[in-house]
């Protein structure tokens, strides 16, 4: 137990140096918490699909929430649908609520654990883009990255807000 929470511990330090540039940014750095809440899709760009090491959700179509309560909710498809936030409400409502993972923002973290798996957590570094940098990292998508345990992003997801 100790060892993880040191292991924790330097993950934190390594991720923290990776995205201290990204923080200090005129084109973005990590969102606040109203502007993390509400509803994602994650946005398919072969450009950064082709950075990903490993991909651990290879479902291509994915939407997400981040409710006011900590609670976050996913969903994965083969199919592609234009959800709306009140569709996708709907959807999410649904599921249970003392059952779902959890989220934590951090500065330029978001930790998620899930009461159903025993030390389950996830560290993913967040930005939030400030402005336009090219033809798909646009004003107000959301990058999320996952590294190797030794700094190194192994994974990458941008999402688009659904209105």
């Amino acid at each position: 137990m100790k060892t993880n929470y040191l292991k924790t511990i330097l993950l934190f330090f390594l991720i923290t140096k990776c995205f201290s540039s990204l923080a200090q940014s005129e084109a973005g750095g990590p969102p606040k918490m109203d502007e993390l809440i509400g509803f994602w899709k994650k946005k398919n760009v072969e450009k950064i699909d082709n950075l990903n090491g490993v991909n651990p959700w290879p479902q291509k179509y994915q939407w997400f929430v981040f409710y006011e309560n900590g609670k976050v909710f996913s969903m994965m498809s083969d199919q592609d649908y234009n959800y709306t936030s009140k569709e996708l409400k709907e959807i999410f409502d649904v599921l249970p609520k003392d059952k779902s993972p959890n989220y934590k923002l951090n500065g330029q973290f978001v930790f998620i654990d899930n009461p159903e798996i025993k030390d389950y957590e996830e560290m993913w570094g967040v930005n939030l883009f400030a402005k336009d940098i090219n033809d798909f990292l646009k004003k107000g998508n959301l990058i999320m990255t996952l590294d190797d345990g030794n700094g190194k992003v192994i994974y990458y997801r941008l999402l688009e807000r659904i209105k």
